[in-house]
């Protein structure tokens, strides 16, 4: 083995365990936290010391719900539980993205895509929870969507109107 590739595993390794005790220092480390968050770090630690061509999606969902419950006491006041639970497992499937992106490969259906989905639908919980809108702005809003989607169909009409002429 290389000093360059035993390099990058104590990196990986010291990466790890600084990341567990930080967590655990900052964090809620109750309740299934701690077991998640080992069995995602080995199976990241399998994944490294084999190029990332290991376990990258199971090691960052386990890694993204534990860090998900470790946060849950912290953000309960702004974040619904199950936005928080969607937010973990979307970012895991982010970061297993984006290792195999790293190690030069993109599977198809890949992860990148339900990772965006469900941090998209997170995010829009979290707004949605914690964000007042007027009600006479709700009012004028709900009394005008409506034209958003006429003014749509009648864009769509007026290219497919151009295209045909052009033919």
């Amino acid at each position: 083995m290389t000093s360059e590739r035993r390099g990058l595993n104590l990196g990986i390794v010291l990466v790890a365990l600084g990341g567990y005790l930080v967590l655990q220092r900052e964090l809620s480390f109750r309740g299934p936290a701690p077991i998640l968050l080992l069995i995602g770090v080995i199976l990241l630690v399998f994944s490294a010391l084999r190029q990332w061509r290991g376990p990258n999606v199971p090691a960052g969902v386990l890694l993204g719900l534990g860090t998900a419950f470790a946060a849950r006491d912290r953000l309960v006041a702004v974040v619904p539980h199950w936005a928080l639970m969607l937010l973990g497992i979307g970012a895991g499937l982010l970061l297993a993205a984006a290792l195999e992106r790293m190690a030069g490969r993109s599977t198809r259906p890949g992860p990148l895509a339900p990772g965006i989905v469900l941090v998209v639908i997170a995010a829009c919980a979290i707004v949605s929870e914690n964000l007042r809108v007027p009600e006479a702005l709700a009012e004028t809003l709900w009394r005008l969507w409506p034209w958003a989607i006429v003014a749509a169909g009648a864009v769509l009409v007026v290219r497919a109107l151009a295209v045909r002429k052009s033919l």
